[in-house]
């Protein structure tokens, strides 16, 4: 009897799945694209569009450092790492201050971005939360771009990025959405 009590419950979801993975095998037009727009726009679109605008845009731009996704990436490996001239070499002086100032009211021993890096990836590391991230390219122009950002933990935000020397930069910009 408890058996076939759960049966239904059993059942029920997985008659969902067929029933969703054959309305979206249907055309293979329709699958097609919603497919490879999810999946391909946040790699490509940010890969072409660095590319094409700094060269007809403004110099001011990186070009060929793999773009402001590519740019975040490192930021966020170096400061889970932690690789503190790294992960500070892609901030802004004033996102610096500002996350030093926000640490270091509960942290008073946060006085410098090597400090706040090196802290931050302890904690990160102790509560075995992964820097596994869903990054979207929103906007690009050859001086700033925005990235809308979900961490698997749950969180998301805006990371506003502008050019800086040789890469992008995350700038003061920055906010924690949800």
């Amino acid at each position: 009897m408890p058996f076939t009590a759960r049966r239904p419950w059993m059942i029920a979801p997985l008659l969902c799945a067929v029933l969703l993975s054959g309305c979206s095998q249907g055309d293979p037009a329709d699958t097609a694209d919603p497919t490879s727009t999810p999946t391909a726009a946040p790699s490509t679109t940010p890969s072409a569009t660095p590319e094409a605008p700094p060269a007809e845009a403004e110099p001011a731009a990186p070009v060929g450092d793999g773009g402001p996704e590519a740019s975040f990436r490192t930021w966020l490996a170096a400061s889970r790492a932690p690789d503190a001239a790294t992960a500070c070499a892609y901030m802004t002086p004033e996102l610096t201050q500002r996350m030093i100032d926000e640490i270091g009211a509960v942290f008073p021993g946060i006085t410098d971005c090597p400090s706040m890096i090196e802290t931050t990836a302890a904690f990160y590391a102790a509560a075995g939360q992964s820097s596994e991230t869903l990054v979207e390219l929103r906007e690009q122009t050859a001086d700033s771009a925005v990235l809308h950002v979900t961490y698997s933990a749950g969180s998301c935000g805006l990371v506003v990025l502008q050019p800086g020397d040789g890469h992008w930069v995350l700038d003061e910009r920055s906010d924690e959405a949800c």
